[in-house]
């Protein structure tokens, strides 16, 4: 009976597995209402930004103005939740077959919404085709750099990192499904009132998934970002490409 008893006490239990917090417990809760609120700081940050710079500065310098503060934020707040936890990585591991697979994906996913608006008849983003007006030379070259570095890195910390993060896609294929779509949902959404034709919306979304995806197969924000970036550069050359056969 004995020998029995103590059997019956190492017997492991069946893993319990909680859908929001994992292994950790309620550890996890806390960082459920960061990502939230670090993203309402940043945007409320960009709202401050682009009501207390004079217009014509703003038109000058937009993107340095309206992404340099954010990603100052977001990289302070990134290190610090870096430091409370020492074992989470930032940038990841990369795979050459995850980028050539990323980069496929980005390049695709444009080619597809492209091809799809010219054949719908859309045309190009009314955004896109105002992209660097009132700038001189310099100041559009400052923009073109300032958007291959500073989107990239504020968008991927926002969304891929405290959006994504919300969720504990680590622990189950189910619960890395759902925060991929919602997050990416919420990527395409954030983006809405710069575009208006439906298959850069779809594009917005696709892309929210590639980097979502990115994110989990790398454990870390590098990848993400370095096609992010890599998205701007297809963006702004495709968009120089077709105003030039628009005349």
């Amino acid at each position: 009976m004995a020998n029995q008893a103590k059997n019956d006490s190492e017997t492991p239990r069946p893993k319990v597995w909680h859908l929001f917090w994992g292994d950790h417990g309620l550890a996890l809760m806390p960082w459920l209402l960061i990502g939230p609120a670090v993203y309402v700081i940043y945007r409320q940050l960009v709202k401050i930004l682009m009501e207390n710079t004079p217009y014509l500065t703003l038109i000058a310098y937009d993107v340095p103005i309206l992404y340099g503060p954010p990603a100052i934020l977001l990289v302070a707040v990134l290190l610090l939740q870096k430091r409370l936890r020492p074992h989470q990585s930032l940038l990841g591991t990369i795979k050459r077959r995850h980028l050539v697979i990323g980069l496929v994906s980005v390049l695709g996913a444009y080619a597809a919404s492209i091809g799809g608006s010219i054949f719908l008849g859309f045309g190009r983003e009314l955004s896109m085709q105002g992209l660097g007006f009132g700038k001189s030379e310099p100041q559009y070259l400052l923009m073109v750099i300032s958007l291959l570095i500073l989107p990239p890195i504020v968008e991927e910390i926002a969304f891929r990192h405290f959006i994504l993060g919300m969720l504990p896609f680590k622990h189950h294929f189910l619960v890395a499904t759902v925060a991929v779509t919602l997050s990416s949902i919420f990527f395409m959404y954030a983006h809405l009132g710069r575009y208006d034709f439906w298959p850069t919306h779809a594009l917005m979304l696709t892309l929210g998934v590639i980097f979502s995806v990115a994110r989990i197969q790398t454990g870390g924000l590098l990848l993400p970002a370095v096609l992010h970036s890599a998205a701007v550069a297809i963006a702004l050359t495709a968009n120089l490409f077709w105003g030039s056969l628009d005349g």
